[in-house]
């Protein structure tokens, strides 16, 4: 998601890597970020609930045009699942729906991680019904709060896996590694269900977001200019093909190149570096401009690109 605030082409253009911290929206991070790093444009490459941390990427200027392909990575997640107590939302802000007592079995590893085990590969789930779904153009979650009866269909997503770490207590500490799509909230009420008791999604932190890992993210606090990472890597599987002067004056004017690496898409780089432009392969093995890169010089209001 992107957000315009004057001119998109002045800088910084790049991704910042953010520790998001408990209590504001991903959105609020997003005009954070932008007011610490003088970001001319914008955007978070998927959210985070506001009681959940962890990495939460924001794309600045230019780079918000890559965000398609951040949002779609696989994740990871150190989810803590509270057995004993389920909520109208799978989470700790929703309302108590049912509230029972936690037998020891429940609590025993080996049950537990045989529940698990089912939960992995290519799987059914059923999202929340306060997701930000939409159905008819509203989202799930408003349709439930105006108290309509919302009947929510299950998904096919992928769960690459599940691993107890501890068990706390009524608390069951999970590492999940998942793709795009997954609720983590599903997740606990699927998983009290399978031992028998009401549960739900206690606490959550984003670990890991494609190649970015939560040893790279800065607190939010901490953002500045100097958190802007470049722009390449927002995409860091993409090949970045360096051109010659003649190829970037050709896709600086629409004239389609010789694809020259692997991969249905790849980032152009000027001579110099600097990136120019995202593009696909054809069907007759050439680079197609899909996205153009523009920077604008501050000082002249010139742009490149």
């Amino acid at each position: 998601m992107a957000r315009k605030r004057g001119r998109s082409g002045v800088g910084p253009h790049g991704v910042v890597v953010v520790d998001k911290p408990v209590g504001p929206t991903s959105f609020k991070v997003l005009r954070a970020v932008e007011r610490q790093t003088g970001a001319g444009r914008a955007g978070h490459a998927g959210t985070l609930d506001p009681a959940a941390t962890g990495i939460l990427l924001v794309l600045l200027g230019e780079a918000t045009k890559l965000s398609h392909w951040v949002m779609v990575h696989d994740k990871a997640y150190r989810a803590t699942i509270a057995l004993g107590t389920a909520t109208d939302s799978l989470d700790a802000t929703g309302e108590v729906v049912e509230v029972a007592d936690v037998p020891a079995e429940a609590r025993d590893p080996e049950r537990v991680r045989a529940a698990l085990a089912p939960m992995v590969g290519e799987v059914w789930q059923v999202p929340p019904v306060y997701s930000a779904l939409k159905r008819g153009g509203r989202t799930l979650m408003s349709r439930a709060r105006a108290g309509e009866d919302v009947e929510v269909e299950p998904r096919r997503v992928v769960c690459h896996g599940l691993e107890l770490v501890a068990i706390e207590g009524d608390q069951l500490v999970v590492d999940v590694a998942c793709g795009s799509g997954y609720y983590v909230r599903s997740l606990a009420r699927d998983l009290g269900a399978a031992l028998g008791v009401p549960a739900h999604l206690a606490a959550l932190r984003r670990t890991r977001l494609g190649a970015f890992d939560i040893t790279e993210a800065v607190p939010l606090a901490e953002v500045g200019p100097e958190s802007v990472r470049p722009l390449v890597d927002a995409a860091p599987e993409l090949p970045k093909v360096v051109l010659s002067p003649s190829a970037a004056d050709d896709v600086r004017h629409g004239r389609p190149i010789a694809a020259e690496v692997p991969g249905p898409r790849a980032i152009l780089l000027e001579p110099e570096g600097a990136p120019l432009a995202l593009v696909e392969r054809t069907a007759d093995d050439r680079w197609r401009v899909f996205r153009g890169f523009r920077f604008e010089d501050p000082k002249s209001g010139k742009t490149s690109g």
